[in-house]
């Protein structure tokens, strides 16, 4: 389910909690990251305290071949 952040930015969270830690992963759809143009933000919550971990930022322009190239790793 797609929400948005206090940023009012668009993110979508998968809880990863059955392999470790009980936190999920959280990509954010950011209008203005830190280069200044649209990007995806990787990040990881912690559910007891909510903290969000800053994580590494994807130029939107990049997305569908970071996508490709992960779905290639994972066929491996």
């Amino acid at each position: 389910m797609i929400k948005k952040d206090s940023r009012k930015n668009f993110y979508i969270e998968t809880d990863v909690s059955e392999i470790g830690s009980d936190e999920s992963v959280r990509v954010t759809l950011v209008e203005e990251g830190y280069t200044g143009n649209p990007c995806l933000r990787i990040q990881i919550r912690k559910h007891e305290s909510g903290k969000v971990y800053m994580g590494p930022e994807i130029p939107i322009e990049y997305a569908e071949e970071i996508i490709k190239n992960i779905k290639t790793l994972i066929s491996k």
